[in-house]
């Protein structure tokens, strides 16, 4: 499932090498608990919340998991707890029903997410950069009349993450759009903006941990959730 600026997976993973998401997640074994290695150290969990930008390795063992990717910057206001989010899923694969996967969706797993505050300045470079696939920072920088080294710095420092990372987010996000709708790896790479399929491949594997040939197989299923998340978002001051 995925829109407004989120994404939920569920699936059955085995180890992911270390890797670094764009977007803030929250990650749920739902069937045990999962390996997390950050800065070097092994830690067994049952559910955890990992900063977009951060180096870290997962190791699911084959079991089913949940991970929702919030807009880059979103943090929920409540801390993860396992055993809940795990019912709130189920409820949700349990019930079949379409309608109570968007509810689930659009409330964060029902965590909530606080607004993020940024200057006029980073806000309008967010808006430009989840919409233009081949956006760079000197022609931001232009538009928005400040240097290059500014606004890279304010938007790293504000959101956390680079604003490369930042937009490699929204394609991936509408790359994944596309894989619901049928297109192959071909067409979604062209369509947002990469040379080839292997250009995209490539950054799919350093963000995520694994091909997305393993994702978008036939029998990817999912929905496309249009209406922006009701809270949270981005705040400009």
């Amino acid at each position: 499932m995925t829109g407004g600026g989120r994404t939920l997976y569920l699936g059955r993973l085995h180890a992911l090498p270390r890797h670094r998401f764009a977007a803030n997640a929250i990650i749920v074994g739902l069937d045990d608990a999962f390996d997390l290695q950050c800065d070097g150290e092994v830690e067994r969990r049952e559910a955890a919340f990992v900063k977009g930008w951060q180096w870290h390795g997962l190791d699911f063992h084959g079991g089913r998991t949940a991970v929702l990717f919030l807009e880059p910057g979103a943090q929920p206001t409540r801390p993860v707890h396992a055993r809940a989010l795990r019912r709130t899923v189920e409820a949700a694969l349990a019930a079949r029903e379409p309608a109570r996967w968007v509810a689930l969706f659009q409330t964060a797993l029902y965590l909530e997410t606080r607004p993020l505050k940024v200057d006029a300045h980073v806000a309008r470079a967010a808006r430009f950069l989840s919409t233009q696939a081949r956006a760079n920072a000197g022609t931001l920088a232009h538009r928005l009349g400040v240097s290059t080294s500014h606004i890279e710095h304010r938007f790293r420092e504000q959101l956390g993450v680079p604003m490369g990372a930042y937009r490699a987010w929204y394609r991936m996000q509408t790359a994944t759009a596309l894989a619901l709708r049928g297109k192959n790896l071909t067409e979604l790479a062209h369509a947002t903006g990469f040379y080839d399929s292997a250009h995209f491949s490539r950054l799919f594997h350093r963000m995520f941990g694994l091909p997305p040939s393993k994702v978008f197989t036939p029998a990817l299923t999912g929905a496309i959730v249009e209406a922006p998340s009701p809270e949270g978002g981005m705040v400009s001051t």
